[in-house]
């Protein structure tokens, strides 16, 4: 007798193995709630309103379509949105916008490419049917972008070359 019920995914698993592999995120981790929801198509990180706790919200089925090493780079991804103070002391004061999003993704992927759907290993196709890609510096719209910058110098990059 075998059983055919799928079981839901376990995020708990993967953090783990991340946490194994690489101690420095552990603590971070700790003090992270992480929600599942469809609600969003992938991830995100972001400071809880009304308890003032950092969460971590997630797409069970968009996690469970990713190889072992996506899930890692993208659970360090939003570790890094916290650690670069993305949603703390760098947010923008009037909110977050898409131009924000793609320059603080920017500047995290130049640590974790190699970890992320990119041109060569696209991810699980999502929401307009294009296999997911991670904004790279030096792949794809950003090829001439350089690696390593911060959020702030992608952010002046991108508006300067949008005006040209």
């Amino acid at each position: 007798m075998t059983d055919d019920t799928k079981k839901p995914f376990n995020l708990n698993m993967h953090t783990a193995r991340l946490l194994m592999r690489e101690p420095f995120f552990a603590a971070l981790s700790r003090r992270i709630d992480k929600i599942a929801s469809t609600a969003i198509p992938t991830a995100g990180v972001r400071v809880n309103p009304d308890s003032a706790q950092f969460e971590m919200l997630y797409n069970p089925e968009f996690f469970e379509s990713l190889s072992d090493t996506h899930r890692q780079g993208i659970l360090k991804h939003e570790f890094y949105h916290l650690i670069f103070e993305h949603v703390t002391g760098r947010k923008p004061t009037g909110g977050l916008k898409r131009l924000d999003n793609v320059a603080m993704d920017l500047a995290i992927n130049s640590h974790i490419a190699n970890e992320l759907p990119n041109e060569n290993e696209p991810g699980p196709v999502i929401g307009n049917g294009e296999p997911m890609k991670a904004c790279i510096p030096g792949e794809g719209p950003f090829a001439k972008y350089p690696l390593f910058q911060t959020y702030e110098w992608y952010k002046a990059k991108i508006e300067e070359d949008q005006e040209e």
